[in-house]
């Protein structure tokens, strides 16, 4: 729930743009939430270790659920977004 009050929709399709360690952080949450998240990440390094299911890069030690799609396509990631 947000501070609202407002209870956030499951199965929002939700781009994360960056996959830093906020970026990837937050796409964990939000697929964790229940969306379906594709995230955007420049170095294609950053997108084949997320594939992977890790960012050792951004969050050493962190598995990452399968789930996150990880693209270095900005337009892919962005494309058919709710938010």
């Amino acid at each position: 729930m947000s501070g609202s009050g407002h209870k956030v929709p499951s199965g929002w399709r939700v781009a994360v743009l960056g996959g830093g360690a906020w970026g990837t952080a937050l796409a964990l949450a939000m697929l964790r939430a229940g969306h379906f998240v594709r995230l955007y990440a420049r170095d294609p390094e950053t997108v084949a270790a997320i594939d992977r299911g890790e960012n050792p890069r951004y969050l050493p030690g962190i598995a990452l659920q399968a789930g996150i799609v990880a693209t270095s396509d900005i337009e892919a990631a962005l494309d058919g977004a709710d938010c």
